[in-house]
């Protein structure tokens, strides 16, 4: 697994920067009214596309693994199901965007009914991307994983230079861009599994069964990780959003990278062991993510008030109080992924719904009574509450399942030792074929 790591990591360092790149000259050309009218815009696709995936692409990756005779048939009747699913998601969004953003003006509402657009597309590649997973496509996830950002990066790119970069313009060629990468999805994920299409009704209920004991977690991780941002874009004004959403950009890009790496490959590789070594893994992972997070969250903490107002603009300067209470979560949130992703492979998807149900409670009452005192800080010191609220309690059922407190915190050097020796090797093998 040290392997996929390593090479997922490089990818998502990769993404991280482009991502960067991106935030960097939309808060430089927009400004931060611009940039909170993109943020207001296109939360609520997102939640949407989130709130009718009913789990169904999580079981896709569970059933798939389960049971590999039967993939074909659970892929087949996901992309019926997909395809309706989605299309009913874009349709109640579009009626529902007059009422959610009944305080914003006409623009940020036809920029909102663009990004609403990307939801059926949304909801369907990532039942592809798990049905890449499945057949350990890693890749293919890869290359998607970084073909997206890159488009993005691009289409900023050429609108700067056209003299044409507006939230609306850049929604219409996102859109567009959400097409092309769906399609290259759908080839990928066509090559490695041909669907069949039969036994549609009792093949749905299955995932549907298996997709809500997924789901119920999910949507409320989903929420209460947005909960900061649709609060704010509901309560204070566009100017304030963008400044928060520039600290939570820059903040959330360490978690991001270790997440999205693990991401890849840790759901279904961990279900390829036995239950004894996937414990020793997890622990062992825990206790690896949670030191090099640390360590670099701190690293990052203090070069944040020199870098970010020279990178986003003085203008920017009070999001760096935001953001550094935000990169307190990050090690607990890094640490939290590998706990849920243990937790999914025991089937205890009851155990991830109640740690976000709590935590989610915890931080909406902490965010409701800091907020109006404390704008986007009151904001911020609430998803901290929500990332200590719901590791704790996973790492509390954990330990009753036989997870070792000490292994989890356990410094391990042997793995720093074989991830250096491993980047060593592949720096000379780089230098070897350069010469």
């Amino acid at each position: 697994m040290r392997q996929l790591f390593l090479s997922s990591l490089g990818v998502n360092l990769i993404v991280i920067v482009m991502n960067l790149l991106t935030g960097i000259m939309s808060a430089q050309y927009l400004g931060p009214d611009g940039r909170g009218e993109l943020a207001a815009a296109t939360r609520w696709s997102f939640l949407i596309t989130v709130l009718f995936s009913i789990g169904i692409p999580g079981a896709v990756i569970y059933l798939g693994k389960q049971f590999p005779d039967r993939q074909r048939m659970y892929f087949g009747v996901y992309l019926v199901l997909g395809t309706g699913i989605g299309l009913i998601g874009m349709l109640t969004g579009q009626l529902l965007l007059p009422l959610l953003l009944g305080g914003e003006s006409q623009h940020v509402v036809r920029i909102a009914q663009v990004a609403m657009a990307t939801v059926p597309f949304a909801l369907l590649a990532d039942g592809l991307l798990g049905t890449l997973q499945t057949q350990n496509k890693f890749r293919q996830v890869l290359a998607l994983r970084f073909i997206n950002p890159l488009g993005l990066l691009l289409i900023i790119l050429l609108l700067v230079v056209s003299g044409h970069y507006t939230v609306y313009e850049f929604m219409l060629c996102s859109l567009a861009w959400s097409v092309v990468t769906f399609g290259l999805t759908l080839f990928w994920a066509l090559r490695s599994v041909k669907p069949q299409i039969r036994r549609v009704v009792a093949t749905g209920k299955e995932l549907l069964h298996r997709g809500t004991q997924i789901y119920a977690g999910f949507i409320v991780s989903t929420f209460g990780t947005n909960l900061d941002q649709i609060i704010i874009s509901l309560l204070l004004t566009t100017y304030t959003l963008g400044l928060y959403s520039v600290s939570a950009s820059i903040a959330s890009m360490l978690p991001t990278v270790i997440i999205g790496a693990i991401g890849t490959y840790l759901f279904p590789k961990l279900m390829d062991f036995a239950p004894q070594e996937r414990r020793a893994q997890v622990e062992r992972i825990h206790g690896v993510l949670l030191y090099s997070t640390l360590g670099l969250a701190v690293a990052e903490g203090l070069l944040l008030p020199f870098v970010l107002p020279l990178l986003y603009g003085e203008k920017f300067a009070e999001s760096v109080i935001m953001g550094e209470i935000l990169l307190i979560c990050a090690p607990l949130n890094v640490a939290y992924a590998v706990l849920t992703n243990y937790m999914s492979t025991e089937g205890k998807f009851h155990h991830v719904t109640v740690a976000e149900i709590i935590g989610l409670v915890s931080g909406l009452t902490a965010t409701v009574i800091l907020l109006p005192i404390a704008h986007g800080v009151g904001a911020a010191v609430g998803v901290a509450i929500i990332a200590v609220v719901k590791w704790g309690y996973l790492a509390f059922m954990g330990l009753k399942m036989g997870l070792s407190w000490s292994k989890l915190f356990g410094l391990y050097p042997q793995s720093y030792l074989g991830l250096a020796r491993r980047l060593l090797l592949r720096r000379r093998r780089a230098e070897g074929g350069a010469i």
